[in-house]
């Protein structure tokens, strides 16, 4: 199987008429930086395969491009999908376009079910035309790591080569200050997906719970459900953020249901994140800070 180490940066020139480009990786500053931001969102999916990218994405992208985070990260279902490989290539060019023209930060991409679906053409496409299936990277003194929930064959779980490369690459970051996962399905989701996440396999959905409550995992972000919601367990926070753009989804709280980012700032060993609804249909922008400095319990808005 290949070696998964480049980053796989999704933002980079990319030619879609099928010329794969070389994925530099996180360009790194001279000096690490005292103090960065970089944000997180996901779903922003269209809700048809023929529709452009949401409005509400696109304001999404707005804001974040006037807050001009370090980075971005999706965590993934950046378009609609198909199995056909003409559609799959224009939603990817409308994907790209609309990100480039608003943001101009790079924005990293945690593979979804709807860029895979299940379809090993569809996973090849990805890989040779656009990027690694998962991959890590370094900003300051943080460490970055991007798995794959929708490896064709092992879907709904970390596991195989990609484990193995998990358990490797924490062992060379042990040195991070922070560390932050991203990656589609949540281990634990809290609506209509619970079973069909991560927590389908639960010996090793617990498994990688554990490897991340050894390595002290700052926080793990995930998308697939398209709401917010926020918890802490054994000291690893774990975020929901899939208000991306695509249609929301009810929690079974009644709450969370919104589209939103997540801001993410980090200087020294202090970590703060907030939820930020945009200003949309006439309401104004609204911001939640995301637990305390003890971590807490499961919070949701």
């Amino acid at each position: 199987m290949q070696k998964l180490h480049r980053p796989a940066v999704f933002l980079v020139c990319l030619v879609l008429a099928l010329a794969a480009a070389a994925q530099p990786p996180v360009p790194q500053p001279a000096e690490q930086p005292a103090q960065f931001t970089f944000v997180v969102f996901g779903d922003n999916r269209p809700n048809r395969p023929n529709h452009p990218q949401p409005d509400a994405f696109k304001k999404i992208l707005g804001e974040i491009n006037a807050l001009q985070p370090a980075f971005a990260v999706n965590t993934g279902d950046c378009i609609f999908g198909s199995r056909n490989g003409t559609r799959l290539e224009k939603q990817y060019s409308d994907y790209v376009e609309t990100t480039q023209s608003l943001l101009k930060a790079k924005v990293y991409l945690a593979i979804g079910n709807h860029e895979i679906q299940d379809s090993r053409a569809s996973q090849e496409f990805f890989e040779k035309q656009l990027g690694a299936l998962y991959y890590s990277f370094d900003y300051g003194d943080s460490h970055f790591i991007i798995l794959n929930s929708g490896v064709v064959g092992e879907t709904h779980r970390i596991t195989g080569d990609q484990l193995e490369w998990l358990q490797e690459d924490l062992k060379k970051a042990r040195a991070a200050r922070h560390k932050f996962v991203f990656l589609h399905e949540p281990l634990y989701p809290v609506d209509g997906h619970m079973g069909q996440c991560l927590d389908q396999y639960p010996k090793d959905r617990d498994a990688l719970h554990s490897l991340f409550a050894r390595n002290r995992i700052t926080a793990v972000f995930a998308g697939h459900e398209h709401l917010f919601y926020a918890q802490v367990k054994n000291g690893v926070r774990y975020v929901i953020t899939g208000g991306g753009g695509a249609p929301l989804y009810p929690s079974i709280y009644g709450k969370g249901d919104f589209h939103h980012y997540i801001a993410v700032s980090a200087a020294g060993d202090k970590v703060e994140m907030k939820v930020v609804k945009p200003a949309l249909h006439g309401k104004p922008a609204e911001e939640f800070p995301i637990g305390g400095k003890q971590g807490g319990q499961a919070k949701y808005l």
